[in-house]
């Protein structure tokens, strides 16, 4: 069998090569490339919307099926987050292992299927089997999709790419918000499914239609898949990434205080302000999207600006962003007027976005390219299964045991007590902080390995 090297010197030698074989591949043409990540940019935009419409619709599904705050909780995250967590690692493997945008194309299809089918439920379990079938397909966006964006953009620009297809779910919050209050007021909240999953349908066909294979690394120089080794030397790998392992633990306590308590602001709203959705759900979901939007869009730019010198520095967005959510959360449920309300809202969605694009980029960085979306995939479970699963069940739980207690104050006693998690994480990223630039030469040296290996044969090839 012919390696590149070999069909580079039979070129060489009869003048012939480019007829009698195929080049190896370049990067596409930025056209092509900025299209990709246009379309991923729009799909997760739709899966936020998917995510997150049951936020709106938590009180209507609250009055029809007589749920207790630990259900609402669990519906609104473990039933979610808990399938994402098993599946997401395993569905990252398949990404790393084969075409990452067939891994994509099935993700978007499922979770599609299952938030429509939440239109037929009948009952508390039905709906908690629907939210499962959303985490499992979501599971096959967060990670591939970022490390797609790898294979097709050099480092120096990932930044600002996983900045733009970040804003994905900064747009789809805010989408669900505005438009599923709109829709459960006018026809009800099956209704609004409906609305949120029939359109990924469309755009999985459009994706996996449209989108070409390329080699994994092309970015990076790698003209060929890299041999994937087995999963144990994958994790050992991850391990040995000490900023990666102090950044999950960091972001996983930012996503409690942030996303777990943003998952209740509209359930806080209807229950103690006496606001029904169509009421506060345009300038919840404005307020919030706008926020997320324009931390997830500065987020990536900043971190390439303060990382230039030094890329330890990117860690001092986590810590603002850490101090600043918990100085938000404190005066947001103090505030006088439903008008600051929502401005302190947009505050506190802005700290929970602007560390997700520095997230994904260290995660498509610092990883060997065999294990990128693996990476991706631990960091986000951590993030998901707290922030969106934990985090809303465990406030909900306390919310329940404060009742008796406090009455209708208990869910907002129960939410300020998220703050105390500043602590942690602005612990733990001063910790990735300390060994990022370690990190960062290690990479480079396994890069350099991997670029002279990709002629090899795949080694579960050589053993049976």
């Amino acid at each position: 069998m012919l390696t590149d090297t070999s069909i580079a010197e039979s070129e060489v030698a009869t003048g012939e090569g480019a007829v009698a074989t195929s080049a190896p591949p370049e990067l596409p043409g930025m056209a092509y490339r900025a299209y990709v990540l246009t379309l991923l940019t729009l799909i997760s935009a739709l899966s936020a919307v998917d995510r997150q419409i049951l936020d709106i619709l938590v009180e209507p599904i609250r009055a029809d099926f007589g749920l207790s705050d630990g259900q609402l909780g669990a519906l609104n995250g473990i039933a979610y987050a808990g399938v994402y967590a098993l599946a997401v690692i395993p569905l990252a493997r398949l990404a790393d292992r084969y075409p990452r945008k067939i891994v994509i194309a099935a993700g978007i299809v499922i979770w599609s299927l299952a938030t429509t089918a939440s239109s037929l439920a009948r009952n508390f379990t039905h709906l908690f089997v629907a939210r499962m079938g959303v985490g499992l397909g979501e599971g096959g966006l967060s990670s591939p999709g970022p490390a797609l964006l790898s294979d097709l953009f050099p480092r120096h620009q990932r930044g600002t790419v996983t900045s733009i297809y970040m804003t994905g779910p900064a747009i789809g919050m805010g989408l669900a918000y505005a438009i599923g209050g709109y829709v459960v007021a006018a026809y009800g909240w099956r209704a609004a499914f409906l609305v949120a999953g029939l359109p990924g349908l469309v755009l999985a066909a459009l994706f996996y239609l449209t989108v070409r294979n390329v080699p994994k690394g092309l970015a990076d120089g790698l003209r060929a898949d890299p041999p994937q080794p087995g999963l144990g030397r994958t994790l050992k790998a991850i391990a040995a990434l000490r900023t990666i392992l102090w950044m999950i633990v960091a972001l996983a306590c930012l996503a409690l205080m942030v996303n777990g308590l943003l998952r209740w602001i509209p359930a806080y709203l209807t229950r103690t302000q006496g606001l029904a959705p169509v009421e506060f759900g345009a300038w919840l979901g404005a307020a919030v999207g706008t926020g997320s939007f324009v931390g997830h869009l500065v987020g990536g730019p900043l971190a390439d600006w303060v990382g230039r010198r030094d890329p330890r520095r990117q860690m001092g967005i986590g810590i603002a962003a850490s101090l600043g959510a918990a100085l938000t959360i404190v005066v947001l449920f103090n505030a006088p007027s439903m008008g600051v309300f929502y401005g302190l809202a947009g505050i506190l969605s802005f700290t929970g976005g602007i560390f997700a694009a520095p997230l994904i980029m260290v995660c498509t960085t610092l990883p060997p390219v065999w294990a990128r979306a693996t990476t991706a995939a631990m960091t986000l479970m951590a993030v998901y299964l707290v922030g969106y699963g934990f985090g809303p069940a465990l406030l909900g739980v306390l919310s329940d045991a404060l009742a008796p207690s406090f009455g209708e104050d208990a869910l907002r006693i129960a939410l300020l007590s998220s703050t105390v998690l500043a602590l942690p994480a602005t612990f733990s990223f001063a910790m990735a902080a300390r060994h990022y630039r370690a990190d960062l030469a290690q990479s480079e040296r396994q890069l350099a390995r991997d670029a002279g290996r990709t002629d090899t044969p795949h080694p579960d090839r050589e053993t049976p």
